[in-house]
């Protein structure tokens, strides 16, 4: 299985959006995101078909809102 991780200095819990960049309507595939206590976050991208993506991650943390974008390719 492959997969897009992350590891933050913090606990994260909130959502994630993968992107097609090349398509026109832009499809959102979403799912939730929880690190636990492990800071550490995997999201499965088997299901992303060849191309260019991108991963917006969105979660709340001590009051504050973040987002990060990583952008990928699967070939």
């Amino acid at each position: 299985m492959k997969y897009l991780t992350f590891n933050f200095c913090h606990p994260i819990k909130g959502n994630a959006c993968l992107t097609m960049r090349s398509e026109s309507a832009l499809k959102c595939h979403s799912m939730m995101i929880d690190s636990k206590a492990s800071n550490f976050i995997e999201i499965p991208i088997d299901n992303c078909t060849t191309g260019k993506w991108s991963a917006v991650l969105n979660w709340d943390y001590d009051g504050s809102s973040f987002s990060y974008t990583k952008y990928f390719e699967v070939q």
